[in-house]
């Protein structure tokens, strides 16, 4: 009850306001079909002048053909209709005023009580609307539905578009046959990111249909998957002046970043001025440069609004709502006159201002020339333009009608009346009944509605080519249609050659501001929609939401597109991979070649080269180098607790063999070395048999054994991820730490610097025993290679191969610089592994010691000898004066000094039940200051036959088995003939003095060597001499002088005498004569070497 006498009160005013507006109007026009259903229509039969909320000039596309297809298509419907329908038409001008002012009355008439007193031309009550269609505008459209909700009419809207009009809470009876605004931005939107126009500009209508669609535009633009950006918006009032729409254009263009692309969300009069404007602003300054312009569907394809702008416009691109031609409107609305057409009453009116005539002609205007008379005979289809939504009046239209059918079908059934049901005008169930209706058209296309009672989209893209098509300048190029209950969406670009931009052109132009980044390269904004493109880390993917770039976590890795991250597979390291193959080639060669090199020592173990190595520490260090090689196979084995417990415990071990044996070796070398220059008349020094080498190694390897424990236990060696791949790869590696790793190798390279130090302090030692010199060779490569295997250790990411070739270089060094020497001469110069290349040098030895008399005995025919002692002064001609024995065996090669018990000044007598076997040699003469070194010597066997010698000597050094001695003597006359001449070299002379009398008128380049002849006639071996002399059994003195061999005196002893030129080539002329014996120097300063010659007795007689 209370809502029925709201409703009578509103009414009333609703009445008193339509007739004070009708009283203000001039005429309240209605064009209309009587039936008993009544249907109402809103179209804009006249403009809205511009500034102003009036009506203005007869609108021909939107108000007169609308009126003309609506009525036809009523009159059409009759026949399938069951009842009569009528439609009523009335004129909104455009505008939401008047639409409200001929809304109140349809309301006025169909509700409110009406009488002929009240209502001036009312003599009848009315037949109430049961739905009104339109008004075309959207705002109008609002404003109407605001009213007709209170009375629950349905209203159908065929051009409004805005999407709130799809608000069912606000907007309860409303439906249209056009999509909503939603959908015409999206194929916009569409069309942006076909082009590729990430950078535009939006200008829109004020009011709700250029507010709203803006704001739907918006909203898609937002979205993540969304690239196009608004730099600019504007909003323009329908009211505003031209020079609002320059200074918008200006502001536009005047942006820092410009965007070429302008979308317009604007009714048709609004982008009509923006054209304009454009065109004035070109005008006034020819710098000024066109937009791309894309237009919505108010402006679609009117003529109107591009008349006179047609340069402006061409180019441009705009959205109309899929709308094909009425077939047969064309014909009907040609015949059409003011005389058969009565029932439109602006119908007179248009015709007048179409075609510049006058029906009714006062008489004071008959006779004024400028003034025609309309026959009535004018040519409607010259100049024929068709709206383009008649055929969305159709729709709604018929809409309306299939509902009220339905609803008559279902409420009346077969009543040939109107039921109840249908009289009460009942607009909420005619609505539900609206809703439902499904049909397909005369264009083929499905008309349905959704819940919020709005149909599928279909929009035609449109391009404006101007003159280049006169007859039809709006060229369609492609369409978009969506499924709204599916929600599937279309774009078709068709037309695509063809299509003209703003700048007359086929070429596409560019709307950015900034590049889109780069895969794995987020933006960071510095103004609006403009950005600078970063780049992100290798290990991080961009977070396109917040454009952050944003970690991986640990063991995962960004995709090839950097937008998510993926597990990481684990790795090792390959051994099909180059480095691994080498590294394995290099390790297997290694022990193969280590193997062979032990193979051939053990089976030469009894030669002079392999003795001269101490063949013990040899062995030890072979089976070091050996496991040095292997271990490459557990380095590069897969990391597991074995592998990496052996990687980590073999190397130090390894090495810690070899450089102790090698430091053993030097330090031995060292120890005789400095024993024989400083304590050779004292003791022997110590440790230096085979057994006690080989424990001093052991125990320094025992050291390394501790160190390696002790870092064990500390950091037990397991399997990890490697840091150095992180986060990019996933690298099973030895998770030890380098400290951990390189830790043992101090030791192992302390012992390298010990080694390098003795090896330098030997690094004179003589050309035969120069494995001290190899071994200096091999400690400085290593020292060399440990330094970078460190130092790469430390920066390389690849530790394990790093280690197999450092481990496989350092191996190599002391095989190849201490062993292949020895395997050159063991298979390529048997003949040198002979005992005399590894006892004599060319330096100058004094040992002392004393021989065994049974060999003696067993090799001499006399017991006393006579000895003449010659003056003679020793000369050293190198830095040192002494060499303790061969580097590498535990027997000395050397001969001994003896100085006998009886000696005189004059001379020295040898008594033989006191001379004792030694075996000696020494060099007389003296020119050149004696050496410091030479000088101890000398002064050394001074006191050594003034003090020491008065009894039996002792052998300070070394006591050689007498099974040893002749082998010793048998290998070495070659060699001991060459130390004697290598000693005198630099122009070294023996005295004159030192030669016997008969021989001191002979030559001043004569030196005497004595000995004693033991065999008639030897060939020497190994000698290059061009004379030998025959030997007899009596002893003979002889000169060998060039290729002449001269007696000089008989006597048991035989003289030697050998006579160099001093030049660079010696000339050597020597006879072999043996004798095992002594011979002594004297006290006066003088000192007569002596030297034993022994050669195998291989040929006998003479040559």
């Amino acid at each position: 009850m209370l809502y029925s006498h709201v409703t009578l009160l509103m009414l009333r005013v609703v009445d008193v306001v339509a007739k004070t507006t009708v009283q203000q109007s001039a005429r309240m026009l209605v064009a209309e079909i009587p039936g008993e259903i009544q249907i109402g229509a809103l179209f804009p039969l006249h403009r809205q002048i511009a500034g102003s909320e009036s009506c203005g000039q007869i609108w021909e596309q939107y108000g007169i053909q609308r009126t003309e297809i609506a009525l036809r298509t009523v009159r059409e419907l009759q026949d399938q209709l069951p009842f009569r329908l009528g439609i009523s038409i009335r004129d909104s001008c455009w505008t939401e005023r008047i639409a409200m002012e001929q809304t109140i009355a349809f309301l006025r008439e169909g509700v409110a009580q009406c009488s002929c007193c009240q209502t001036p031309g009312c003599n009848k009550k009315s037949v109430p609307v049961v739905a009104i269609v339109g008004p075309g505008k959207s705002s109008a459209t609002i404003a109407v539905q605001n009213l007709l909700q209170v009375f629950r009419i349905p209203q159908v809207g065929y051009s409004a578009t805005t999407p709130d009009l799809s608000d069912k809470e606000q907007f309860g009876y409303f439906m249209r046959v056009v999509p909503s605004d939603v959908w015409q931005a999206q194929a916009i939107n569409r069309l942006l990111h076909h082009y590729n126009w990430t950078y535009i500009a939006v200008l829109y209508s004020a009011g709700n249909y250029g507010e709203k669609g803006f704001e739907a535009l918006e909203r898609l633009l937002d979205q993540k998957k969304s690239s196009v950006c608004v730099a600019y918006s504007e909003k323009i009032k329908s009211l505003a002046g031209d020079a609002e729409y320059r200074n918008v254009l200006k502001k536009l263009s005047s942006q820092k970043s410009r965007p070429q692309v302008v979308v317009c969300f604007c009714e048709g009069l609004t982008i009509r001025n923006f054209f304009q404007a454009q065109k004035d602003l070109i005008r006034k300054g020819k710098s000024f440069k066109r937009f791309q312009w894309i237009g919505s569907d108010g402006w679609a394809d009117r003529n109107d609004v591009v008349e006179g702008l047609e340069d402006e416009a061409e180019g441009s691109f705009s959205i109309r709502i899929h709308a094909p031609k009425v077939p047969g409107f064309r014909a009907y609305y040609s015949q059409l006159n003011p005389e058969n057409n009565t029932i439109n009453p602006w119908f007179r009116e248009f015709w007048q201002q179409k075609f510049g005539c006058q029906f009714a002609v006062s008489k004071e205007d008959k006779n004024n020339e400028n003034i025609r008379i309309c026959t009535g005979n004018e040519d409607l289809d010259k100049e024929y333009k068709e709206d383009p939504k008649l055929s969305q009046v159709i729709n709604s239209i018929k809409v309306v009608a299939y509902g009220l059918k339905a609803m008559y079908q279902d409420r009346c059934r077969d009543n040939s009346t109107l039921c109840t049901e249908m009289l009460s005008r009942n607009g909420t169930l005619l609505y539900h009944y609206l809703l439902n209706v499904t049909y397909e058209d005369q264009f083929k296309q499905s008309i349905y509605f959704d819940s919020n009672g709005d149909p599928p989209a279909w929009y035609d893209i449109l391009n404006y080519v101007g003159q280049r098509k006169p007859d039809d300048p709006y060229a369609e190029v492609g369409s978009f249609q969506s499924n709204n209950i599916n929600g599937v969406e279309e774009l078709n670009m068709t037309d695509t050659h063809n299509i003209v931009f703003y700048d007359r052109s086929n070429e596409l132009p560019e709307s950015v501001c900034s590049k889109p980044c780069g895969i794995g390269q987020r933006q960071r904004e510095t103004i609006a929609c403009c950005w600078i493109c970063e780049n992100c880390m290798d290990h991080q993917i961009v977070n396109y939401t917040t454009n952050q770039c944003q970690n991986c976590s640990i063991g995962t890795w960004p995709d090839e597109l950097r937008k998510s991250c993926l597990p990481l597979p684990h790795e090792t390291l390959s051994w099909s991979s180059f480095g691994s193959v080498l590294a394995l080639i290099l390790a297997t060669v290694g022990i193969i070649t280590t193997t062979l090199t032990t193979v051939i020592f053990m089976k030469h173990n009894s030669t002079p080269v392999v003795k001269s190595t101490t063949r013990e520490l040899s062995y030890i260090i072979l089976s070091g180098i050996m496991t040095c090689y292997a271990v490459t196979f557990a380095i590069l084995a897969k990391p597991s607790s074995i592998s990496c417990f052996l990687a980590r415990i073999i190397p130090p071990i390894a090495f810690s063999i070899v450089y102790s044996a090698l430091l053993t070796k030097t330090n031995r070398i060292a120890r005789i070395l400095a024993g024989s220059k400083k304590r050779i008349l004292t003791k022997k020094p110590r440790f230096l048999s085979t057994f006690s080498q080989v424990v001093i190694t052991w125990i320094l390897v025992g050291i390394q054994c501790v160190v390696v424990a002790v870092g064990v236990l500390r950091e037990w060696p397991s399997a990890g991820f490697s840091p150095h791949y992180l986060p990019q790869r996933l690298v099973l590696v030895c998770a030890t730490s380098s400290s951990s790793f390189l830790t043992p190798f101090m030791w192992n390279l302390f012992l390298i610097s010990l080694c390098t130090l003795y090896a330098v302090k030997t690094r004179n030692l003589p050309e035969n025993f120069n494995e001290a010199k190899f071994i200096g060779f091999t400690m400085y490569c290593t020292l060399v290679v440990w330094i970078a295997f460190i130092v790469l250790h430390m920066g390389t990411t690849n530790k394990a191969l790093t280690m197999s070739f450092s481990f496989s270089l350092s191996a190599s060094i002391p095989l190849i610089l201490l062993f292949f020497p020895k395997l050159y001469i063991i298979l390529l110069h048997p003949e040198k592994n002979v005992r005399a290349s590894y006892t004599t040098t060319k330096l100058i030895r004094c040992h002392f010691g004393n021989s065994q008399g049974a060999y003696d005995s067993k090799h001499l025919s006399s017991k006393t000898t006579r000895t003449s002692v010659q003056s003679a002064s020793v000369r050293s001609s190198t830095k040192s004066s002494s060499l303790a024995g061969g580097a590498g065996g535990g027997i000395t090669r050397t001969a001994s000094v003896h100085v006998p018990v009886a000696a005189t000044k004059s001379g020295i007598q040898v008594d033989s039940s006191t001379q004792t076997d030694s075996r000696s040699f020494s060099i007389v003469g003296k020119k050149k200051p004696v050496d410091e070194d030479v000088a101890q010597l000398v002064e050394a066997c001074r006191r050594y036959q003034d003090e020491k010698l008065c009894a039996t000597a002792a052998n300070l050094l070394l006591e050689e088995q007498e099974d040893e001695v002749g082998a010793l003597l048998a290998d070495s006359i070659e060699n001991s003939v060459r130390t004697v001449l290598s000693t005198v070299a630099g122009g070294v002379r023996p005295t004159h003095a030192a030669l016997p009398p008969s021989m001191r008128t002979v030559s001043k380049s004569y030196f005497a060597v004595e000995v004693y002849n033991r065999f008639s006639s030897v060939k020497l071996r190994h000698c290059d001499w061009s004379c030998y002399c025959k030997l007899t059994s009596a002893p003979k003195v002889w000169l060998l002088q060039l290729s002449r061999c001269h007696i000089l005196r008989p006597s048991n002893q035989v003289l030697i005498f050998l006579q160099h030129s001093f030049t660079t080539d010696w000339e050597i002329r020597i006879s072999p004569i043996i004798r095992r014996d002594v011979i002594v120097a004297n006290d006066d300063g003088r000192i007569f070497i002596k030297f034993f010659l022994q050669c195998e007795h291989i040929q006998q007689g003479r040559r």
